[in-house]
């Protein structure tokens, strides 16, 4: 029985697929296995897999299904593995040769955590590795339960969790279109201890076309995991208030800054002024409003045009 199941999902991601098989092949820790579940491409997955499996067998296993999306991909991974650990690599990240010897080793150091994730490295889709994604957050370890609540410092391609902890945590949730990562974090970190490695042990794929109108959604869904967390767990609502409140108050800030940053400003204002509803003594909302009140819209449109996303300056002067 391996140590530790690498489930790795894949949706018509045969071009990325060979590189992130490798990256789990080079790895210094040796005791794993692959587990890839093709969820119901149309490429060539299927005659790529079947060449590594006839090159592997011991190593790696490949099922195919139906597609189920990506939550449903890694569950089925999931529920086939052999691992005591479970470790997630989508089909278009990477990991860095040192990822797993240095989490097994981190979790024998530290038996009263669960989990383990660590920082990662932004990568673009021609393989150009950016700056590490955890500068500007704050990862805890421990208890994560609010910290994560506010913030998702929890990268996919990073995490290394006892397999037990499914049988209480759940899989991960078909319902959920967007931020099913954070999640089924959150609900992980409500039961179990998590330890954070403060060094870049992965590789995070941003896609070009998660730099704009994606973002926006991806808050919309954000504020249903805040709201799904607060029906799950009222212990913890009880307890940690302020930080459902002011989670939720960043969460239309952050709408409110990604409006502004596409020139919607009337949608803009509005998300601002929401979050001011929910804190209203949260200050970058009313920083926020201030400028949109008091400074000509053409200007403002003249400034988004110059400075680059926040995904894109992940790759600048890295």
């Amino acid at each position: 029985m391996p140590k530790v199941s690498v489930i790795m999902p894949s949706y018509n991601c045969a071009h990325y697929l060979p590189n992130a098989i490798q990256s789990v092949l080079n790895q210094t820790f040796e005791d794993y296995e692959i587990v890839v579940i093709d969820d119901g491409s149309t490429d060539s997955t299927k005659d790529l897999m079947q060449a590594y499996v006839e090159k592997y067998p011991q190593k790696i296993r490949y099922i195919y299904q139906k597609n189920k999306g990506l939550s449903g991909a890694r569950n089925t991974g999931i529920e086939n593995a052999c691992g005591e650990y479970i470790a997630l690599l989508d089909a278009d990240d990477l990991w860095l040769p040192e990822r797993l010897k240095a989490q097994i080793d981190f979790l024998k150091k530290h038996p009263e955590y669960s989990f383990v994730f660590s920082d990662v490295y932004a990568m673009d889709e021609n393989g150009k590795r950016g700056k590490t994604m955890m500068r500007l957050k704050k990862p805890v370890s421990g208890d994560i339960f609010y910290e994560l609540l506010l913030e998702n410092f929890i990268s996919v391609p990073t995490t290394l969790i006892k397999k037990d902890c499914f049988k209480n945590a759940g899989f991960y949730s078909s319902d959920m279109k967007l931020c099913e990562d954070h999640h089924f974090s959150l609900r992980l970190a409500n039961y179990y201890k998590g330890g954070y490695i403060d060094q870049p042990l992965a590789c995070y794929m941003i896609r070009s076309n998660s730099l704009s109108s994606s973002l926006l959604n991806m808050r919309i869904w954000d504020m249903k995991v805040v709201d799904e967390m607060a029906r799950l767990f009222p212990e913890r609502v009880k307890a940690g208030s302020k930080y459902f409140k002011q989670a939720r108050a960043n969460l239309l800030y952050e709408m409110g800054y990604i409006s502004y940053r596409q020139n919607n400003f009337k949608d803009a204002w509005n998300y601002l002024w929401k979050s001011l509803k929910v804190n209203g003594f949260f200050m970058p909302a009313v920083k926020s409003l201030l400028i949109l009140s008091c400074i000509p819209h053409n200007l403002l449109r003249k400034r988004n045009q110059a400075i680059p996303t926040d995904e894109t300056g992940l790759f600048e002067s890295a």
